[in-house]
């Protein structure tokens, strides 16, 4: 009983894909590195070089004798030809259709776009003057927070004089009322 390849052919010829993908050359050895150093160089080499040849096989075999269009007969040449026209009108009707529909899709995206970008923008403008708002209206505060601190210490000052004025006066009393005190004191003794 023969053993199972430990490397499907599927995976061989996916990785071989891959590399060519990658615009590297797909020989046993990178596929061999691609699939982790798994399987054998001959399995691999026999796999991919039977998948190329599959792939570049012609899908209608090339007829031995030289036919030219020119060698048919007239009447197939003539339908021929009108089927090629047939043709080349449609697929330049296709070709029409598909730019008329992909311009309309654009279009409609781009107007999508276009909404959707205005309407952010609205936001961030309604929310820049929403900002300018209350930066100004902190400023006002900020201002009258100082003038009211200007006329704090306007009166502060005031105050501190008036005090210093009190201070000096309650001094002077008291050294009267200190010597007043004194000559009472001598005069009650006497």
């Amino acid at each position: 009983m023969a053993r199972h390849p430990e490397i499907p052919d599927k995976a061989i010829i996916q990785a071989g894909k891959e590399l060519e993908e990658l615009g590297k050359t797909p020989n046993p050895g990178a596929i061999r590195a691609h699939l982790g150093y798994r399987g054998g160089l001959i399995r691999i080499k026999s796999v991919w070089n039977s998948f190329v040849q599959q792939r570049e096989q012609k899908l209608i075999p090339e007829t031995q004798a030289e036919l030219t269009f020119d060698a048919l007969p007239e009447s197939y040449a003539e339908n021929a030809g009108e089927l090629m026209k047939k043709l080349n009108a449609a697929l330049e009707q296709l070709i029409l259709e598909a730019y008329q529909h992909s311009r309309k899709v654009f279009e409609k995206r781009m107007q999508d776009i276009e909404h959707s970008e205005r309407l952010r923008l609205q936001e961030w403008t309604d929310a820049e003057q929403q900002a300018d708002k209350s930066i100004s209206r902190l400023e006002d505060e900020v201002n009258d927070l100082q003038k009211e601190l200007t006329s704090l210490a306007d009166q502060n000052a005031k105050l501190l004089i008036e005090n210093a004025e009190f201070r000096g006066r309650l001094a002077i009393l008291d050294e009267r009322f200190a010597s007043e005190g004194k000559v009472k004191q001598v005069g009650e003794t006497v």
